[in-house]
């Protein structure tokens, strides 16, 4: 009697559920940019996106930025800039590639957001912070609140 009612609740609830209707899989709401690090990498410690050490000197260094939403028929220039948390000095530390904006070539839904590493001279036991934040394109393709930042923390040794 007890396995009876246990198949009889199974059956209840696996006709519920395929009642359910499928969600649609189409993405047709606004369209975002995202740090791809940013989405599969743990942040750092008090930081809401993660921080990748590097050497100063290491040159230019490119992350994947990702387009959510649907793909566009023409290529589409993206912004990104220095994050006030920055410690690191432009010309000095660093320097942004394509003077802060990278394209998302067209039907595609990645690109390629650079800036250059450069060599200033040694501080042995120092470093400094490179936080970058998208911004999107200005109108139509937004930054993605929760994935629009990334930092660099640069080795002056």
């Amino acid at each position: 009697m007890k396995n009876i009612a246990i198949l009889l609740i199974i059956c209840g609830v696996l006709a519920t559920v395929s009642c359910f209707k499928e969600p649609d899989q189409t993405f047709n709401e606004e369209t975002f940019v995202e740090f791809q690090n940013t989405v599969v990498s743990t942040p750092a410690v008090g930081r809401t996106y993660p921080i990748i050490a590097v050497a100063r000197g290491a040159g230019i260094r490119s992350q994947q930025v990702n387009l959510v939403g649907v793909q566009r028929p023409t290529d589409s220039p993206i912004k990104f800039i220095v994050d006030s948390l920055t410690t690191a000095v432009a010309g000095t530390h660093f320097k942004l590639g394509g003077d802060g904006t990278f394209t998302i070539p067209l039907n595609s839904s990645f690109g390629q957001c650079q800036v250059e590493i450069l060599n200033p001279a040694r501080d042995s036991g120092k470093s400094v912070d490179l936080i970058l934040r998208l911004e999107g394109n200005g109108s139509d393709i937004k930054p993605s609140e929760n994935y629009r930042r990334i930092g660099y923390r640069i080795s002056l040794n």
